[in-house]
């Protein structure tokens, strides 16, 4: 069964064309959220991406927005969206990077400083090193004092992100390549993600997947991309471990729905602590031991 199908056997209006909504590989319906009845299709349906997206209010999960339409529960609407034929949806993209990734000045072996700092956090600065290639930015005119995390992708540096050493609340925490300064949009990539084998635990940043190990990756920060979607898809197992935070805890939600409807298993971590890098030895322990052992 197709999307179009689904939406006719529940009686749900719909547009394809005719309307300036419409656009190309998507399905236009009335927001159940922000326009019910309103017949201005502001709501677009991803025929490729299975998602959905709200002109007005935004992206929305497929079975949030099935039962805020039909009234029916969540089980019900899971089963109707198992249903919907996924053989077209699109298989992990395979970037070509394009143009060069440009390496901040000023990046070096880690100082003495960040390696205070990464203590600090309870890591070995020497075993991250050397795992994950981070270096050191001293005195510098735009990233002052930040440990560089480069991204990887094919064995090959295509982005960089970097983290402040500074507590002050006036720091950036984090300082992103910019689309001048990256090959790959680090944006459609899954930080970590060249040690993943057949199940990945998927959190919010580079702290996060360096307490947890190999296996771990970060959509590096709490909005995750379709690009980053369609790689998640790829993992037969998929755990999600977002902060204990409500709002994060609302993301986590929001991908485990989408997730719902694809194969393969998909489970979200409550955890105890605030978030994986500040999580307990033996806490980490019981994931790994749960989702990335073989």
């Amino acid at each position: 069964m197709i999307f179009t199908e689904l939406l006719n056997q529940l009686n749900i209006p719909y547009k394809t064309e005719g309307h300036h909504h419409c656009r190309p590989g998507w399905v236009q319906i009335d927001c159940p959220f922000c326009g019910k009845d309103s017949r201005k299709w502001h709501m677009g349906y991803s025929i490729q991406n299975h998602f959905f997206n709200c002109w007005r209010c935004g992206s929305h999960s497929a079975i949030d927005t099935l039962m805020e339409l039909t009234s029916l529960s969540y089980r019900e609407c899971n089963k109707l969206l198992s249903q919907i034929d996924n053989s077209y949806l699109i298989k992990e993209k395979i970037f070509k990077p394009k143009g060069k990734v440009i390496i901040p000045k000023g990046v070096r072996d880690l100082l003495p400083a960040h390696k205070k700092y990464l203590r600090q956090r309870g890591f070995n600065p020497d075993l991250i090193a050397e795992l994950w290639g981070i270096k050191g930015i001293g005195i510098s005119s735009k990233l002052n004092w930040r440990i560089f995390i480069p991204i990887f992708y094919q064995n090959k540096i295509v982005s960089w992100t970097t983290r402040s050493i500074s507590n002050h609340r006036n720091v950036t925490r984090y300082i992103n390549a910019s689309k001048k300064e990256e090959s790959i949009p680090h944006k459609s990539l899954l930080y970590g993600e060249q040690y993943a084998q057949h199940s990945i635990v998927i959190t919010e940043g580079p702290f996060d997947v360096w307490r947890i190990g190999p296996g771990a990756v970060a959509t590096l920060g709490l909005n995750y991309s379709q690009a980053q979607l369609s790689k998640i898809i790829q993992y037969p197992i998929r755990a999600i471990c977002f902060d204990n935070q409500p709002v994060a805890q609302k993301k986590a939600k929001e991908l485990l729905d989408n997730l719902s409807v694809f194969p393969g298993e998909s489970y979200n971590i409550v955890l105890d602590s605030k978030d994986a890098a500040e999580a307990s030895k033996r806490e980490i322990e019981r994931i790994r031991y749960k989702f990335l052992n073989p």
